[in-house]
């Protein structure tokens, strides 16, 4: 196959169809952005490959939003997920480390008690938008615990990642500005908390990079932009993705009635609402050299993107792939990357969710959507807009 035999997309498609319609002729497609990959196999091997750096894509971004301030882009170059190289390994192991699935596991108590804390703060129980009462509030208490900040400071913490994270990934211009305000904000906030916190120096994330940054592992300026990076990416994306996995279990209330009735299944239903809504639609990459996949030639400086939408729906991978089902071998989601630029967080987005929709499942199990739910679609994630319910 040549570049001239695979089909053309339109570029920042949202329309599923034209995905699966396109994927159906070639796991390959033209659009006027680059290569867009729409199969597991093939997206995969362009997330693993050493040739396709993810680093730019970030850059691009602050391109896309039209982000000059030439201060705001090296330090956002200074952040793991811009790195590459030996800079990247030497950021990313110790937080591998902190995020690794044996040290999240020991955090499920203290994630349990935060979820049931913020249960017990609701009012009305016949009328609870469940995307501001829980899903916003439970990454952020959270994080707290993970850098020893106050609880007090959640609501303050859940903005500035989202006032940084949504115009980024949804290339908002609209809210330009509130991207570099909340850019400098977030940063004094992280500043202070990491001053703060040097005299009494404890097991937590904050602590563990100071001790990094002491033992010349991180430059200063790399501490702060560790902790920002980890304040933006610990939230807004687990907040969306908690409220997609219930807005999937209730808009069939028999899908809801499995996990209340079997929470053991709960695990299942999460990764199947990670498949089939996933909180990024697209991931992308830029080649940094004339690289091969599947034999298909694509020429440095193409930019890749693999469409997660339409690759988790592969059914070459998945069988019925547009239907929920709680029975599917383990595949791992596209969603979280792969090779060295897998998720960090993963494990822990995890945990919130199953445990959040666990802890529902237990005291209110006859939650019901009052009204349909919604979401803002754009090619590069998914953003849900309203999710209203009753408990009781």
């Amino acid at each position: 196959m040549t570049t001239t035999d695979v089909p053309w997309i339109t570029a920042d498609t949202t329309d599923l169809h034209e995905l699966e319609e396109a994927r159906d002729r070639s796991w390959i497609a033209r659009s006027d952005r680059g290569y867009e990959v729409l199969r597991y196999g093939p997206g995969l091997s362009v997330l693993e490959h050493p040739g396709l750096l993810k680093g730019p894509s970030f850059l691009k971004r602050l391109d896309d939003l039209g982000i000059v301030d030439g201060e705001i882009r090296r330090r956002w170059n200074q952040v793991v997920t811009t790195t590459e190289g030996d800079q990247r390994k030497r950021m990313r192991v110790p937080l591998a480390k902190l995020l690794r699935p044996m040290q999240i596991s020991k955090l499920r108590d203290t994630v349990r008690g935060i979820v049931h804390d913020v249960l017990d703060e609701i009012g009305d129980p016949a009328e609870v938008d469940l995307l501001q009462a829980l899903a916003w509030k439970i990454p952020s208490r959270v994080y707290c615990h993970l850098v020893s900040a106050p609880v007090e400071l959640a609501p303050t913490i859940a903005r500035l990642s989202d006032s940084v994270l949504g115009p980024l990934l949804t290339n908002d211009r609209g809210r330009r500005q509130e991207f570099v305000d909340t850019f400098w904000e977030g940063l004094d906030f992280v500043r202070e908390h990491i001053d703060a916190r040097r005299s009494n120096l404890g097991d937590d994330f904050t602590s563990a990079m100071i001790r990094q940054q002491l033992a010349g592992d991180l430059t200063e300026e790399e501490l702060h932009a560790e902790a920002l990076a980890i304040l933006q990416a610990s939230i807004d994306n687990t907040v969306h993705q908690t409220a997609i996995a219930f807005g999937k279990l209730l808009e069939e209330p028999s899908r809801w009635q499995d996990v209340v009735g079997d929470p053991a299944r709960i695990p299942a239903a999460t990764e199947e609402a990670i498949r089939l809504r996933p909180r990024f639609n697209t991931i992308f990459r830029l080649a940094a050299e004339d690289v091969e996949i599947d034999g298909f030639p694509i020429e440095a400086g193409s930019w890749v993107y693999v469409s997660v939408r339409a690759s988790q729906r592969d059914p070459e991978v998945f069988d019925a792939p547009g239907t929920w089902r709680l029975d599917r071998p383990a595949v791992r989601p596209m969603m979280f990357g792969a090779g060295p630029y897998n998720c960090l967080g993963q494990h822990l987005a995890r945990l919130e969710i199953n445990e959040a929709v666990l802890a529902v499942a237990r005291r209110f199990p006859g939650l019901r959507l009052t009204e349909d739910w919604t979401t803002r679609e754009t090619n590069a994630i998914t953003e849900v807009t309203r999710l209203r319910v009753a408990l009781v």
